[in-house]
């Protein structure tokens, strides 16, 4: 059903769509043969097909296409080359859908994070490509928070289920602050502020402001939108032509603002009680760096380099908007 909107979506724009094997495709296969595991596999291929774009808009598979009277470009941030939204019911920055622009630091950090994969790979809750983005944003934008990206990445190895888990994600929301825009590199919209959001925190109820929906995994139409499935033939002559949505579910703003703000509270209520924590009440601070927990790790790399000291060994891997 998610596939089937975005392509009825698809036929009214000029947008250019691709649907990518991440395991049969000719280009995927030769610049990520290194990947095995399925989520960071789809970063790679996104950075092996990103100079092929100006922008592009990356989906999860499963994200529909609610309402098709939106354009891509609404949620394009022109200061930055990458954009990002926090999932609703957890804080977290959500990995399955983001916008990216086809620049260098684009593509650097789609390869970076992809190679996460050979770092996590035995964390017993790792939480994949998600549990992934939110030290790499960290690490991305705050490179002078190394003690604190310190402590969320031991957090995060030391994780056994997703209560200790989401105190890792907290420990990075704490760590970035309130801050969301980095200009140059990222921009995190707010939760419910980005062109997606999961369906089923409004119950599948959507407003003229609303996009796009996550988590509509199966192929039939129960807990969606849709009324009944779609027809591509109907698509395409104008933006409405082939929706046919449920009565009653398209709703004034102001009520979704009302379900957002009472879902709000119990996602609060039901946030694990483990997950509640202060990383420097957590873990140690200064205890293991003291007295050079304030060394600028950029000052350290230009003493390397200019006594031709070695640096530790990385494990990284080295015309229209793409949808």
């Amino acid at each position: 059903i998610a596939q089937a909107s975005l392509r009825c979506y698809h036929k009214s724009t000029k947008y250019t769509l691709r649907v990518i094997d991440l395991y049969k495709d000719c280009r995927v296969r030769t610049e990520c043969r290194d990947h095995t595991q399925l989520f960071f596999r789809k970063h790679c291929a996104t950075a092996a097909y990103l100079n092929e774009t100006d922008w592009m808009l990356v989906l999860d598979a499963d994200t529909a296409v609610v309402n098709p009277n939106h354009c891509i470009e609404e949620w394009i941030d022109p200061r930055v080359d990458l954009v990002l939204y926090e999932r609703f019911f957890n804080w977290e920055i959500a990995s399955g859908n983001y916008l990216v622009k086809n620049t260098p630091f684009a593509y650097d950090f789609l390869k970076r994070w992809a190679s996460w994969e050979f770092r996590t790979r035995y964390y017993m809750f790792s939480g994949m490509d998600n549990g992934a983005l939110q030290i790499h944003v960290l690490q991305t934008v705050m490179p002078e928070a190394y003690v604190e990206a310190t402590i969320c990445e031991q957090m995060w190895s030391n994780a056994t289920n997703y209560a200790t888990y989401m105190a890792y994600v907290t420990c990075v929301k704490v760590t970035l602050g309130a801050k969301r825009l980095w200009p140059g590199q990222i921009r995190i919209y707010r939760r419910a502020h980005g062109w997606v959001r999961d369906g089923h925190v409004t119950d599948h109820y959507w407003c003229d402001r609303d996009f796009m929906m996550h988590d509509y995994k199966h192929n039939t139409l129960w807990n969606t939108p849709f009324e009944h499935d779609f027809n591509l033939t109907e698509c395409g002559s104008n933006s409405l032509s082939g929706w046919h949505w449920k009565q009653g579910l398209h709703i004034n703003q102001e009520t979704i603002k009302i379900k957002l703000r009472r879902k709000e509270r119990l996602h609060a209520i039901a946030f694990p009680k483990k997950g509640r924590v202060f990383p420097w009440l957590a873990y140690s601070d200064v205890g293991y760096c003291w007295p050079n927990c304030d060394i600028d790790p950029e000052l350290v790399d230009l003493m390397r380099s200019q006594f031709q000291v070695p640096a530790p060994e990385s494990s990284a891997c080295n015309d229209s908007i793409g949808l």
